[in-house]
């Protein structure tokens, strides 16, 4: 992963903690305001799209973490 990737990855996850952030500062009554519903699941789509490009850098940095790992002769056995 390069300083770009590395950027984004850090972008998408501000863009995620900051859409949660709004999320809990919207009251239940709020978001059933017919001209909130719209800008609620825009906020959804943003955040699930954040979490989705944080999911995948998450998982390459695993997968290459997996290949030093599988150089040294041992299978991985993480601690879950």
């Amino acid at each position: 992963m390069n300083e770009i990737e590395i950027e984004a990855t850090i972008e998408a996850l501000r863009a995620l903690t900051g859409r949660l952030e709004t999320f809990r500062h919207m009251e239940k009554t709020e978001i059933a305001l017919p001209d909130q519903q719209k800008h609620y699941a825009n906020l959804l789509e943003d955040a699930y799209t954040a979490l989705a490009e944080v999911e995948t850098s998450v998982d390459e940095l695993r997968q290459e973490l997996e290949y030093y790992h599988e150089r040294l002769g041992e299978p991985i056995e993480p601690d879950n």
